[in-house]
């Protein structure tokens, strides 16, 4: 596979999705969450994933007054999945981030951290939750922020209260049609403060690293193609303020890639590694929750327990960014697959579903002024040239 680590002058970052080890709780080994894919992360100079839910013993499951998510805790030994994958950067910015309260999340960062990760996207307060993660290879600094757009309530950081780094996102809605009945235009608009906010931590990471990389959970679970309103807006002033790449994740399929002014804006990589145990009962007075089932309609098939849904939601991508002194001079990914036990594997130029992969975003990355570029198994991301270049 095309690849490796970058030259003396550069180095190679590799970025996955939402990873979510259960591989204690099924008494296997955790090194084999990851078996097919590790020696090809650790390729990279420096590694990152988004960690779904806590990995505690600690806490208890917070009680609201909408469905609540019971499975958002593992056990810590869970992390030698990740230790296995050479993970250095972790971000736990995600919508499960508070699920078992302020100890789960203390204990999982003590837990990260005692392995050797950096943790960005959630703290003991918020201005440890906002703090960004530095890693230096060869003389090159590359800087890691990471936020939240999907919050249940409380789940945010605040002062004196633990939680995750959060842009709160309003949501109205428009009568589009004089008739009763007919769907409204959503409107999402991204909370000015919390924006603000980040765009001051993206200015103060530019002025000390030499690329800045945002980690953003946000979108519409499930629906192809299909971006919030708030999305770009917010992409947009997230590269306005500094940022070199923008890296989404949440909605567990793969959405389009758009170029901004020459900065790549990864709106969905998809699940990468994500066992979600649908098959066990959830504790007492807590009804089961398939947000898939919401949106799109499918008939899960047997062993696939820990992992299903429909097709497009086995596509997933590794994104590889090589940076230099003077920032990142290419963005590709590597297309792959995740199996029903939850294992991905990255898909060969000659795999059919390479192909197929990428005949499903590339019209969407059209869209949004990207195009694709096959290089062997990699795939390169390139501005879309206008009709006059």
């Amino acid at each position: 596979m095309t690849g490796g680590k970058g030259s003396n002058n550069t180095v190679v970052t590799h970025l996955v999705g939402d990873v979510g080890p259960r591989r204690v709780e099924y008494g296997e080994s955790p090194d084999s969450l990851f078996a097919n894919v590790h020696q090809k992360i650790k390729e990279a100079d420096v590694r990152f994933c988004q960690l779904e839910w806590d990995l505690a013993t600690k806490g208890c499951m917070q009680w609201r007054d909408r469905p609540t998510t019971w499975y958002g805790r593992a056990h810590p030994d869970n992390v030698k999945s990740l230790v296995h994958a050479g993970f250095d950067v972790v971000s736990r910015a995600s919508n499960h981030g508070f699920d078992y309260g302020p100890e789960a999340v203390l204990e999982t960062l003590d837990v990260l951290r005692n392995h050797g990760m950096q943790v960005i996207g959630a703290g003991k307060d918020i201005a440890e939750a906002r703090r960004p993660a530095i890693v230096e290879r060869k003389g090159i600094r590359v800087g890691f922020l990471a936020y939240n757009c999907v919050l249940p309530p409380e789940y945010e950081a605040r002062e004196e209260k633990p939680g995750v780094a959060p842009i709160k996102v309003a949501t109205y809605y428009e009568m589009q049609e004089f008739e009763p009945g007919t769907p409204p235009l959503i409107v999402t608009i991204p909370r000015e403060g919390d924006v603000l906010a980040m765009e001051e931590d993206v200015r103060r990471l530019r002025a000390q690293v030499d690329a800045v990389i945002v980690s953003i959970h946000w979108g519409i679970h499930f629906v192809p193609g299909a971006l919030a309103m708030y999305q770009p807006v917010l992409g947009h002033r997230v590269i306005d303020a500094g940022a070199d790449l923008i890296f989404g994740h949440h909605p567990h399929i793969l959405k389009g890639i758009e170029v901004y002014k020459g900065r790549a804006i990864f709106y969905s990589v998809g699940s990468f590694a994500l066992e979600t145990p649908h098959h066990l009962k959830p504790p007492p007075g807590v009804k089961p929750r398939r947000m898939s089932l919401v949106y799109r309609q499918w008939s899960p098939e047997p062993g696939s327990e820990r992992f299903s849904g429909p097709r497009d939601k086995s596509y997933t991508m590794m994104v590889r960014c090589v940076i230099g002194k003077d920032g990142v001079q290419k963005v590709s990914f590597l297309p792959g697959w995740v199996n029903q036990r939850a294992e991905p594997e990255f898909l060969a130029r000659t795999d059919p579903r390479f192909d197929e992969v990428l005949r499903y975003i590339d019209p969407w990355c059209r869209e949004l002024g990207a195009t694709l570029a096959v290089e062997g198994d990699e795939v390169v991301v390139q501005a879309a040239r206008s009709k006059g270049d």
